[in-house]
Parts: structure tokens; C-alpha cells; sequence
């Protein structure tokens, strides 16, 4: 259910949101622990608040290129796509 994209939420290109992340890349997302803890029933003022905490920005890393947090994040505004608002606080 966390994997769903929002049924109110635009598409992109006429696909879903989701897919302008690889399919590769969104499995290693799926697999990690910050998404499976943190970005789990997140609400869009509780992804505020995580975005803040991100140290650091990138996409994968080491010898299985894991996906990092932030990516994991970006991967949750796509699904979410919350109001213009939000994503500019």
C-alpha cells in the first residue's frame, strides 16, 4: 500500500508519477529501511520535517548502489504531490 501513488494525483507525461524514477532504482527504494520506517504513512507536514533532517543530497552508493534517504524522499513527493506550498516551505 505504501507503494501506491496517490489516486488524486496528476499524471506525468500520461504515466504515473512513479515511473520517471527507474524501475531499478525504485525497487532499491522500496528495499530500504528509511522507507520502509520513516516513509511509511508520512503525511505531507511530516515530509517537511523529514526533508529538513537530510544531511545530505545524491542518488545511489556503495558496492549495490543503495538508494540514499533523500532519493527515498523524492520518490514519496512523487507519489504524494502535495501542494506547491508545501514543497516550497
Amino acid at each position: 500500500m505504501a507503494n501506491r501513488t496517490d489516486p488524486l494525483a496528476r499524471a506525468v507525461h500520461g504515466t504515473n508519477p512513479q515511473h520517471l524514477i527507474e524501475n531499478i532504482v525504485r525497487q532499491k527504494i522500496y528495499e530500504q529501511m528509511f522507507w520502509k520506517e520513516e516513509c511509511f504513512a508520512l503525511t505531507e507536514d511530516m515530509l517537511v520535517e523529514k526533508a529538513a533532517d537530510i544531511r545530505c543530497i545524491g542518488g545511489t552508493y556503495g558496492g549495490q548502489r543503495r538508494a540514499t534517504n533523500f532519493l527515498c524522499l523524492v520518490l514519496k513527493l512523487l507519489q504524494m504531490q502535495p501542494d506547491k506550498d508545501i514543497v516550497y516551505e
